[in-house]
C-alpha cells in the first residue's frame, strides 16, 4: 500500500458525478482517468415543467431507470452535483466591503437576506466571491454574486434523488456550469476579458455575461414565455427575441462597467450558424461556437452536465461556489469524513476483537495440550525431589500463563467498554454536528475529557445536556470557561464519569 492509497482511507471523499435535470431528460456524466462517462433518459411529457417536478411517480421511475444505467449495485449511493435549468434561479451581484474572512460569509448571507427577490424564508440562497476591485473609485471592496431558489422546487428534487439513492453534493444551474465550462475548457477563449455567452437549451434561452474569469449576469427566456400561443417559434420572432435580450443584457453591462465586450460565444447545438448571421447583421461583435479543449464530439445539449462534471473533480474543501441545497459543500463534506471516520474505527475494532479471540482459542488449546503433557509429567517426576522442583517450575509457568491470560481479558474488556463508548457518544452527538478532537480516559473511575467542537455554543450545551439525561453517565460538566469561540464554531472542554 503506497502513501496515496493511506491518504485516501484518512482523507476519503466519493466518487462524484454529474446529473442534470431538464423539461426533456435526465442526463448523467462522470470524468473518470480523464475519460467521459455518460447516460440519458428521456422524461415523459409533463414530469417536469419549467425546472419545476410535476409528477414525482415519473421523475421518481426515470432517476430508477438512470441509476440502473449507471450501476448494478441496488445499494451504492451515487454521489452527484445537480444542476438545474435557469428557470427559476434569481441572481444578484453584490458589492462588499472588504473584512475579514472570517466575517465575510456572515456578511454576504446578511446582503443576501436584504435583496432577496423571494420570500427569504422559504428561499435556498448562496454566494461566491468573483471580484476583488482594484480599482480606485471602488478600492477595497469586494463583488459577489448571490443566487435564489424557491426552497419547495428543491426539497421536491433532494426527496426523489434519496429515494433513488443518489446522493446531491452540491446544486448548481446551467449558467453556472456552463460558465465554467467556458471558462475552463473553451479553446481560445480569454476568461480575463469580458463575452457573452449564448445557451439554446431545452428550457429556453440563457444569456450570461462572463468578467473577470466569473459568472456576472444571467438572463433567461424561458421557451413557454416566448412561444406563449403556439408550441413553434417562428423565424422573425426567434430573430427579434435574440436582438432585444441581447439588448437587455449589453444594457446592464454598459451601466456597470466601461469595459467592452467583442466576443460572443455561441452553444446552440445546430442553431449556430443561423443565431451567428442574426447576431453579425445587428452588432459589431465577433461570434464563435463554443467548443473544448480537451472533450471533443460532445454535442452542446451535453454542455451542462458535463460543466457541472469538471466541478465534481474538484476537492470538496476547496470547493466554494455556489450551491443551492439544504446544506454547502463544506458541511456535505464534514458528514461524510464523520461517517466514514467512524466506519474506519468500527472496522478496526472489529478486526482487533477477531484478533484477539483468534489468539485465545488458540491459547486454549495450546493449554490444553500443555495442561495434559504437565500432568503426565507431573505423575511421573513425583517419585523423587528433582522431579517435585520441576513440577513447581511447570506450577510457575502455568500462573504465568495464567496471569496472561487473565491481563487479556482485562484488555479485552476495556477495548469493549471503549467501542461501546465511543458508539455512544457518536450516536448522542449526531443531531449536533459535533467533531471530536480527543477523548482522554486516564481510568474508569476518574473524569474522562473530551475537547471537541461545535457550530456553536448552543449545539456543545444540547450534546452536555444528552449526556446528562442519558443516564449512563454522571457528573457531567462543562463550564462556560471551556467554551472558546474558534473559526466556523466553537470549540469546549467536558468531562464526565461513566455510571458503575
Amino acid at each position: 500500500m503506497n502513501i496515496q492509497s493511506i491518504l485516501n482511507i484518512l482523507n476519503p471523499q466519493p466518487n462524484v458525478g454529474a446529473l442534470e435535470i431538464s423539461d426533456v431528460d435526465l442526463k448523467f456524466a462522470q470524468i473518470k482517468n480523464n475519460h467521459l462517462q455518460t447516460h440519458s433518459v428521456k422524461l415523459a411529457e409533463g414530469v417536469v415543467k419549467e425546472g419545476k417536478i410535476n409528477d414525482q411517480k415519473g421523475f421518481l421511475e426515470a432517476l430508477n431507470n438512470l441509476r440502473s444505467q449507471i450501476t448494478d449495485d441496488k445499494k451504492k449511493e451515487i454521489y452527484a452535483i445537480i444542476n438545474i435549468p435557469d428557470n427559476n434561479i434569481y441572481l444578484q451581484t453584490l458589492n462588499l466591503p472588504a473584512i475579514a474572512e472570517a466575517e465575510l460569509d456572515e456578511a454576504a448571507k446578511l446582503n443576501l437576506r436584504m435583496v432577496s427577490p423571494i420570500d427569504f424564508e422559504k428561499t435556498y440562497a448562496d454566494w461566491q466571491l468573483i471580484n476583488k476591485s482594484q480599482t480606485i473609485e471602488r478600492a477595497n471592496q469586494l463583488e459577489i454574486l448571490g443566487a435564489f431558489v424557491q426552497s419547495q422546487i428543491i426539497d421536491d428534487i433532494d426527496n426523489s434523488l434519496k429515494q433513488a439513492g443518489f446522493i446531491p453534493t452540491a446544486i448548481e444551474f446551467n449558467s453556472l456550469s456552463l460558465s465554467r465550462l467556458a471558462i475552463n475548457l473553451g479553446a481560445e477563449i480569454d476568461a480575463q476579458k469580458p463575452f457573452i455567452l449564448i445557451y439554446f437549451g431545452n428550457n429556453g434561452l440563457s444569456f450570461n455575461l462572463i468578467r473577470n474569469g466569473n459568472l456576472y449576469f444571467n438572463h433567461f427566456v424561458s421557451w413557454q414565455l416566448a412561444s406563449a400561443e403556439t408550441s413553434q417559434i417562428p423565424v422573425e420572432t426567434f430573430k427579434k427575441l435574440i436582438i432585444d435580450e441581447l439588448k437587455k443584457v449589453l444594457s446592464f453591462y454598459t451601466t456597470r462597467s466601461q469595459e467592452p465586450i467583442n466576443e460572443i460565444v455561441l452553444a446552440a447545438y445546430g442553431l449556430e450558424e443561423n443565431i451567428s448571421k442574426i447576431i453579425s447583421e445587428n452588432f459589431s461583435f465577433k461570434v464563435r461556437p463554443l467548443t473544448l479543449k480537451k472533450i471533443q464530439g460532445i454535442p452542446a445539449s451535453w454542455f451542462p452536465a458535463i460543466g457541472s462534471a469538471t466541478r465534481a473533480e474538484t476537492p470538496w474543501s476547496k470547493d466554494f461556489e455556489i450551491s443551492l441545497g439544504k446544506i454547502g459543500t463544506e458541511e456535505k463534506l464534514f458528514q461524510y469524513k464523520s461517517i466514514k471516520f467512524v466506519e474506519i474505527w468500527r472496522d478496526a475494532a472489529l478486526i482487533s476483537l477477531a484478533l484477539v479471540l483468534i489468539i485465545f482459542i488458540g491459547a486454549d488449546v495450546f493449554l490444553k495440550k500443555t495442561f495434559d503433557n504437565l500432568e503426565y509429567q507431573f505423575t511421573n517426576m513425583a517419585k523423587n525431589s528433582a522431579e517435585e522442583q520441576e513440577e513447581k517450575n511447570l506450577i510457575k509457568e502455568i500462573s504465568s500463563i495464567n496471569k496472561q491470560i487473565e491481563l487479556a481479558n482485562k484488555a479485552l474488556e476495556k477495548r469493549t467498554i471503549i467501542s461501546s463508548l465511543l458508539e455512544k457518544i457518536k450516536t448522542l452527538s449526531s443531531d449536533n454536528k459535533i467533531s471530536f478532537r480527543r477523548i482522554f480516559v486516564q481510568s474508569w473511575t476518574a473524569p474522562i475529557f473530551i475537547n471537541a467542537f461545535a457550530n456553536d455554543s448552543e449545539a456543545a450545551l444540547n450534546f452536555r445536556d444528552k449526556l446528562i439525561t442519558d443516564g449512563g453517565f454522571e457528573n457531567v460538566d462543562l463550564p462556560i470557561t471551556k467554551i472558546s469561540p474558534s473559526e466556523g464554531g466553537v470549540n469546549f472542554t467536558i468531562s464526565f464519569k461513566i455510571k458503575k
